[in-house]
């Protein structure tokens, strides 16, 4: 997505805050036509927990080039096989769950940056490039700079190792998984109040001493507001499944209590209508 002018990383840099939904289910091609109407900035397409296969991307990542909603993968490891592939179909960054070792980190850079900076392959004839002839240094310039890295803090050992973690360069931004840390912490996923709170606290502060972004999932915008001067910048509102479920689910209660609230038909009027 090199030809977009408001690549992730530049709009970070710039001290926007971006705001997305990882996709878990849904494999439709207008995926990010969808987000982009919603106004929403990026998505992270989970090949961790969802199950997308290449295929099923290469249907889906194209479209979202020029939107200004830009795509991003949740790999389920550091494997090259997932890390190329993807980025020659046009991904805007990558995601790495559960994120405990700096080496994990590293080897992704690798992966994702072309010589000299990195080991990534060269091929112009994918969709990244949109198979428009490139001058190879200047895009090679781009790819470097340009792509994401997400690194995901889900475990008590991501949060051990975090100064390590964060120390990698080229890594852009640490995303606080609080799911999984509560599970990891032995404690309540609660964002309002106790550990897994002064977790997500401890993950954004030290991270911008370090110069590196925050990120966080909420299934509730409100909660947002504690952790933005903090250095929270990144942040996804749950996934595509979870929202569309809300809204069905509130758009059902408020149909049950409307019909709740009319007057009852006596049976004798009931027969009367179904006649006419």
């Amino acid at each position: 997505m090199l030809d977009n002018h408001f690549t992730l990383k530049k709009r970070l840099v710039d001290g926007q805050t971006l705001s997305g939904l990882f996709v878990s289910e849904f494999r439709s091609p207008s995926m990010g036509l969808i987000l982009n109407a919603a106004g929403f900035d990026f998505a992270i397409i989970d090949m961790e927990h969802g199950a997308f296969a290449l295929n099923d991307l290469s249907a889906m990542i194209p479209n979202f080039r020029m939107l200004k909603t830009q795509p991003l993968v949740r790999i389920p490891t550091v494997n090259r096989n997932y890390v190329q592939p993807l980025l020659d179909l046009g991904v805007a960054g990558l995601v790495i769950p559960m994120t405990e070792d700096p080496a994990d980190v590293r080897r992704c850079v690798e992966m994702m940056k072309y010589p000299p900076d990195g080991r990534r392959g060269m091929s112009f004839c994918c969709p990244h490039g949109g198979f428009i002839p490139r001058y190879q240094d200047e895009y090679i310039r781009q790819a470097n700079g340009n792509l994401l890295l997400v690194a995901m803090i889900e475990t008590v050992r991501g949060i051990e190792n975090l100064d390590a973690i964060l120390d990698v360069p080229g890594l852009d931004v640490v995303m606080v998984g609080n799911c999984d840390l509560a599970i990891s912490m032995g404690q309540k996923n609660d964002l309002t109040v106790g550990p897994v709170r002064d977790a997500m606290r401890y993950v954004l502060q030290t991270a911008a001493a370090k110069g590196v972004f925050g990120g966080g999932n909420f299934a509730d915008p409100e909660l947002v507001a504690e952790f933005h001067d903090l250095g929270l910048r990144f942040i996804t509102l749950s996934s595509e499944v979870d929202r569309l479920g809300r809204c069905l689910r509130n758009a059902k209660q408020t149909l049950d209590r409307t019909l709740q609230g009319l007057p009852k038909l006596q049976k004798a009027e009931m027969r009367e209508e179904a006649t006419c």
